[in-house]
């Protein structure tokens, strides 16, 4: 095959990722689009708007997840242990749940997905209820054993959506007001990883999400003081609440994120998240680490799994960050 110099040979890798990446800004586009058309149609019509907006957030989830991932608003969450029932504005049906409980108003938590709490303008306490909502759905539900991604996650993640906040534009800015208050809420409410949000979403703001590490081991956490730093012998766990730094339209990143966490428990997700990470592929940036011991998180035979190396690579269940 005759080329010159610069020419990148069709089906190499390199034209791949190009037309990969074009589609991927087609898509964002598309996301942010049909968002912003769904917002402005409820804004002008408050019957569309429903109870906080919930109606925008339900469409755009509706068009662009699978059919078989159905969305409905206002449920009432049935706990697995205690009997907190939990009003969410917005929860997203496993596919397998039966149809004709779907119509409900209450729903099993093992038939939920996803959960979300919806607000029109954010503030401070609205993230504080968020990061509350989180915690106590996560304690009604029953913890799974077995492996680290079943005992450091929630069973279906829980976050908050908006479409608008209420901080002003000054220095340093709102997105440094979110990491900050976010952080100050996950100390608060969350009394193990799997009851912190999951994922919050402003629409015109920005992503956060948070990050956790199973296992750390404990040369990397020597620079704790030494009466935490004691407790995380041979390890530690780490979760962090940050904020996605992309430069993609800030609902495309959402959704990708949503794919993401949905594929952890879903596996015929996968090829459709690892197909969206780039929309939300930078690093994220601003968290403050919080260690756990492994004591604090972990069942026994994990958490001796985990400190002894013995990690199934190949296993979702056994990777290193979730």
């Amino acid at each position: 095959m005759n080329m010159t110099d610069g020419q990148v040979p069709q089906g190499s890798a390199s034209a791949k990722s190009a037309v990969h990446h074009r589609w991927l800004q087609a898509v964002e586009q598309d996301i942010q689009q049909e968002y912003m058309r769904l917002h402005a149609e409820a804004r002008s019509d408050p019957q569309r708007a429903g109870h906080g907006g919930e109606g925008t957030w339900a469409r755009i989830l509706s068009d662009w997840l699978p059919p078989s991932y159905e969305v409905a608003t206002r449920r009432y969450i049935i706990p697995e242990e205690g009997d907190d029932v939990f009003e969410t504005d917005l929860i997203i049906f496993r596919p397998t749940y039966p149809r004709a409980l779907r119509s409900r108003e209450e729903v099993l938590a093992s038939g939920v997905a996803a959960a979300f709490s919806i607000k029109l303008t954010l503030n401070k306490d609205g993230i504080r209820d968020g990061f509350e909502r989180a915690a106590r759905i996560s304690r009604g539900v029953k913890a799974r054993l077995g492996s680290p991604r079943e005992e450091i996650s929630s069973p279906f993640p829980v976050g908050l959506l908006s479409h608008s906040h209420s901080w002003k534009k000054t220095s340093p800015g709102p997105q440094f007001g979110v990491q900050s208050i976010c952080r100050e809420m996950d100390n608060l409410y969350a009394q193990h990883p799997r009851e912190s949000l999951d994922l919050l979403c402003v629409a015109n703001l920005g992503v956060w999400s948070v990050s956790r590490v199973p296992f750390l081991p404990q040369k990397l956490v020597q620079h704790l003081d030494a009466k935490k730093g004691s407790s995380l012998s041979p390890g530690a766990v780490m979760t962090s609440v940050m904020q996605l730094d992309s430069q993609s339209p800030t609902v495309a990143v959402f959704i990708a994120s949503l794919y993401e966490r949905l594929s952890l428990t879903d596996p015929t997700l996968r090829p459709l998240a690892d197909g969206f990470k780039a929309l939300g592929d930078a690093a994220g940036g601003g968290g403050m680490p919080r260690f756990w011991s492994l004591e604090e998180v972990f069942s026994d035979d994990v958490r001796l799994a985990l400190s002894r190396g013995i990690v199934e690579a190949a296993d979702p269940n056994w990777r290193s960050v979730y």
